[in-house]
């Protein structure tokens, strides 16, 4: 992939190098995810560094420095040894050098090769602050329904109160299977047979050291940071607080497809995971797993009304209008990490034109796809067949194949086999 600019070459060699940059901030990973006034900012402290025949490029300052080949080519050495070769404009030059450490310790160039250093410190706080600020905005229109459920949610949000319906029977198989649960690996399995569970878990767990600690990206990260005791204790006082009776069949219905689809998708990426070494399978399980939590509290909410809820089509229409915008508010509030959250917000964006690095977005973009084609949720499905989707070719080049996706559904249904082989010991 070429970088690119927009603006216009100079004569002089600082306009010259400022035009490099730019062009490099706009296409390297993750630069390239800072707006232009702060890619702008970032520009101001990068430089430009030119590479010679006799030059050994190493990874020093590699913890203040984010590196990127942007004219050349460089030779990979670990200790002696050529290992390879990286080219300007290919996909591996819009990542950072030495950003695997294990893969090789030192480049060198056989003519010349021009390099950009961007501040990784710098890069950090401008990512965050962008985020803080951010602001999206979302054009649903909603009925009365929609309105009647908001409401309830708005309310309990500014009273720090969000409840997430735990559906009675599953709750009563967690509570039976806990006190015989000690190590964390079982633990961990418990707390992701239901996604509300494990959202309540994370939550719990980024309230430590929130000011200072990152967020928590996987279940067995949450209970490390709280603890198993004090996880178990989490999970009892979460299943009193949050288990939920549904008041009809329309709503019972729904909430258990949820469930099934939940846990289902968070199998499916671990499966996925295996073909995209950037991604780890315990935290592509806990972003599925969150993805469509305001589903859940939308139901938990439309629990209440229950008598305006007749049909699965106006319950269906009330769910897929506040799904994301809860999804994303809730997380947000619950300091769940960035990506999390994007999560949430883009993977059911089905037709979106893919480019770069398989992200967690796509894989339960995927999961999501594989579960329509197998078990759809209901004839009038949104979702789409994966057939002639941009990012299932993409996907597909990764080496995960959407349209044949039976081994993927076998090798996740065996995994939730055994959870519920665990739960049901209980």
């Amino acid at each position: 992939m070429a970088f690119k600019s927009d603006s216009k070459p100079s004569v002089s060699n600082s306009d010259e190098n400022s035009t490099l940059l730019l062009a490099a901030a706009g296409a390297v990973s993750p630069v390239n995810e800072l707006n232009a006034i702060n890619r702008a900012a970032l520009c101001k402290t990068a430089t430009v560094v030119h590479v010679q025949r006799n030059d050994v490029v190493k990874p020093e300052g590699a913890h203040r420095w984010m590196m990127y080949l942007v004219e050349g080519t460089l030779s990979l050495y670990l200790g002696k040894e050529e290992v390879g070769t990286l080219s300007a404009r290919s996909g591996d030059a819009l990542t950072p050098l030495f950003h695997d450490k294990g893969a090789y310790q030192t480049a060198k160039t056989n003519t010349v090769a021009k390099i950009v250093k961007f501040g990784r410190e710098q890069l950090d706080i401008l990512l965050r602050e962008q985020q803080k600020n951010a602001i999206q905005v979302v054009d649903v229109e909603v009925g009365e329904l929609e309105n009647l459920v908001f409401d309830d949610i708005v309310a309990a949000m500014a009273a720090s109160d969000v409840r997430l319906g735990i559906p009675d029977a599953g709750a009563k198989k967690i509570l039976a299977t806990l006190p015989g649960v000690s190590g964390i690996p079982e633990l961990a399995e418990i707390i992701t047979s239901d996604p509300g569970l494990a959202t309540l878990v994370v939550k719990a767990a980024n309230k430590i050291d929130a000011a200072n600690a990152e967020a928590t990206t996987s279940i067995r990260g949450a209970i490390s940071r709280l603890g198993v005791e004090a996880t178990r204790r989490c999970v009892e006082e979460s299943l009193m607080e949050n288990t939920l009776v549904p008041a009809n069949e329309v709503i019972e219905g729904r909430m258990r497809r949820f469930v099934q689809r939940s846990t289902l998708s968070s199998a499916l990426v671990q499966v996925l995971s295996n073909d995209v070494p950037d991604c780890k399978a315990d935290v592509a399980s806990l972003a599925a797993l969150t993805a469509d939590i305001g589903e859940l509290v939308v139901l938990t909410y439309a629990n209440g009304h229950a008598d305006r809820f007749d049909t699965e089509a106006e319950l269906a229409s009330t769910v897929d209008k506040l799904r994301i915008v809860i999804s994303s508010w809730v997380m947000s509030t619950w300091d769940f990490s960035p990506h999390f959250v994007n999560v949430s917000t883009t993977a059911r964006e089905w037709y979106r034109n893919h480019t770069g690095e398989i992200t967690y977005a796509d894989l339960v973009t995927g999961a999501l796809l594989i579960i329509q084609s197998e078990m759809p949720d209901s004839a009038d499905s949104s979702i789409p067949s994966a057939d002639n989707l941009l990012l299932a070719r993409r996907l597909q080049q990764a080496g995960i194949d959407l349209t044949s996706p039976g081994d993927i559904v076998k090798a996740a249904t065996s995994h939730i086999m055994s959870v519920q082989s665990l739960l049901k010991a209980g």
